[in-house]
């Protein structure tokens, strides 16, 4: 802010002094309560002669009033602690050329010389020390350009190219375990390719140079940082512009590189092992132009799904018209078989990723137990209920180690503990496969612990039976697997004979139902299930409601109640589905009924069908801003 004042610096005396003054855009954000991050500008004066900073202000980029107002609070008013009255210089020199041709008439007025005479390092390291102070001590990434015999004019064609990428939005079509292999000439072994963005967290491409590299990220592993291949992890996210390198930002400003929107920026990176973080070189820069040119024409014209919604197999050869000749870019889907892995969830523990086994619900049921035991027609069965203590104890167990013995150890008593095989599954388990035969022995087990008769009884009060658990968590676990494992529809069978059982749906089936049929395009099934839960209240509900009235109708009074019903209930969902806002890499832990993290939950799961159908976005985009 300019300091306001009476005097006119005409009135104070002139020295010998030699004055230099810079503007410069500091290499940092700033983030206002409320407000945009903000890159703000420096305005700075020194006193060459007595070595001492005269002035400075940080704020918004300034013109050259303000560069003026700037120069005269500096002569009448002295930087405090320093014993110098104020006084105009006898010189100013200017950083900027053009701000010193703007100021020097002004400047002359007051008998003060201007000079175009550049002293950068020195501003350099004033700005470097006040910097310190501002941001964190990790180096700078290095911009793109500082890579030999990377060129403006190849950085721009590789802007070109991610910018019609993130227009195309492949990620629509392609998931993240849809690999592609890419080959481009004259490159004699091809990269396997990850297309981000259907979950709408990351954006782009994840690169890896072998295959043995992409399996590792679906292996068990007990730190993250195993997964990082030996030469580092390659890709090319599109961020948001505090996430960009600034000397990238300087040079998009520079040369007017494109950029496809305000979440677009194309970053490209090498993760190493080491911690740190480099940019790929010039041949990887024309590697990703290529790749970024083709796959939307791949997605676009070739890649097609059958009946059930898969992706069919097909194998490209894309030619492509470049400055350097022909380029041909060959495309194979799928790339391989990718291992079916357990997933692992991390907390961070003493600034470090440790595997979490947070509090265990399950074991809750312990208490219950020791209440009030088993019931009747289960207590002659004394061997299965000691196994059933053990498990237990083992869900209140937080070592795996501990856990995984326990329900071996419950084996021991009892082959008829479901539960021993859900915890074996869960965490013993290194592949989907594994896994699901843990779960249909599970399950097996509880038929056997049940019996026939049991199951004729009390079908329709599964789950509310504490015996019944068990099994249903067996049932839950093996119909999961089946889907990742691509037997879609024994999984959907599964998942409906859970709700026959249970139709109060205390595990939440019915939400993972909503996820399966949109998948298979079931949609009289979907309508079938949305009816069976009619009075249910959730985004979940509302908001498919309301996207399968538009597929059967679209813009329609019916569809857009459905709609208004959807938005009245949780109105930050438009957000996340209309990419105003990104979606957390962590999806929160809890959340409330019509609240942000409700609206997160839900768009993690079911952005990608609003995008699949064409219209819908825009449909409700009108319905919330019908000015627009």
């Amino acid at each position: 802010m300019v300091k306001k004042t009476r005097k006119s610096p005409l009135s104070l005396p002139q020295t010998n002094d030699t004055w230099y003054f810079a503007v410069r855009k500091l290499r940092a954000w700033i983030a206002p309560e409320g407000e945009e991050p903000v890159r703000p500008f420096i305005m700075i004066t020194l006193n060459l002669d007595q070595g001492i900073i005269q002035d400075i202000t940080v704020g918004e980029k300034p013109d050259s009033i303000a560069a003026h107002n700037q120069l005269i609070s500096a002569m009448l008013h002295s930087p405090k602690g320093v014993k110098i009255k104020p006084h105009r210089p006898a010189r100013v020199f200017f950083e900027d050329k053009t701000l010193m041709q703007a100021l020097t008439p002004a400047l002359q007025q007051m008998e003060i010389e201007c000079k175009y005479q550049p002293h950068k390092e020195m501003v350099d390291e004033i700005i470097e020390e006040l910097l310190t102070h501002m941001t964190d001590d990790e180096p700078e990434t290095p911009g793109l350009l500082a890579q030999k015999q990377v060129t403006p004019k190849l950085v721009e064609g590789l802007f070109d190219a991610a910018a019609g990428f993130y227009r195309s939005a492949p990620w629509i079509q392609i998931g993240n375990e849809d690999v592609l292999s890419i080959q481009v000439s004259p490159q004699q072994v091809p990269y396997y390719i990850v297309v981000m963005g259907q979950g709408g967290v990351e954006y782009g491409l994840a690169l890896y140079k072998r295959w043995e590299d992409l399996e590792r990220q679906f292996l068990p592993h007990d730190h993250p940082d195993e997964i990082i291949p030996i030469d580092g992890l390659h890709s090319l996210f599109f961020n948001d512009i505090t996430q960009v390198p600034f000397d990238d930002l300087d040079a998009i400003e520079k040369y007017n590189w494109e950029i496809a929107g305000q979440g677009a920026y194309p970053v490209p990176l090498i993760f190493l092992p080491s911690g740190t973080v480099q940019r790929p070189n010039r041949d990887e820069l024309l590697w990703y132009k290529a790749a970024l040119t083709a796959i939307p024409v791949f997605v676009r014209d070739y890649l097609r799904r059958n009946a059930g919604g898969d992706l069919q197999a097909v194998e490209v050869s894309i030619l492509m018209n470049t400055s350097a000749g022909v380029v041909i870019v060959k495309i194979i889907y799928p790339a391989g078989d990718l291992p079916k892995s357990r997933q692992f969830a991390y907390q961070e523990e003493d600034g470090e990723e440790q595997l979490a086994f947070p509090f265990d619900r399950r074991a809750m049921e312990g208490d219950m137990f020791r209440m009030f035991g088993m019931l009747s027609d289960r207590e002659t069965n004394s061997k299965l209920a000691k196994a059933q203590q053990l498990m237990y104890q083992a869900w209140e167990k937080k070592n795996p180690a501990k856990r995984i013995a326990l329900a071996r150890k419950a084996l021991k008593v009892s082959e008829d503990c479901s539960d021993a095989y859900v915890l074996l599954a869960e965490e013993e388990a290194g592949t989907v496969q594994q896994a699901l035969e843990y779960y249909q022995a599970g399950m097996e087990a509880g038929e056997r612990a049940l019996g026939d008769a049991y199951f004729e009884e009390n079908t329709g009060h599964f789950w509310g039976l504490l015996e019944t658990r068990p099994y249903m968590r067996s049932m839950e676990g093996m119909a999961s697997c089946l889907w990742q494992l691509g037997h879609k529809a024994k999984a959907l069978e599964t998942y409906w004979e859970m709700l026959r059982l249970n139709p109060g749906d205390n595990q939440g089936i019915r939400y993972v139902l909503v996820d399966l049929l949109l998948n298979m395009n079931r949609i009289p099934e979907l309508e079938k299930l949305l009816k069976l839960y009619r009075d249910e209240g959730s985004a979940v509900w509302l908001y498919t409601k309301a996207l399968v009235a538009y597929l059967k109708k679209g813009d329609h009074p019916s569809s857009n109640r459905a709609l208004k019903s959807a938005l009245r209930h949780n109105p930050h969902v438009y957000d996340y589905l209309c990419s105003k806002k990104r979606i957390p890499n962590r999806l929160p832990s809890y959340i409330g009924i019509g609240d942000d993290a409700e609206a997160i939950a839900y768009a993690a799961n079911h952005l990608n069908y609003w995008r699949k159908t064409p219209g819908a976005l825009e449909w409700m985009q009108k319905e919330l801003h019908p000015e627009s």
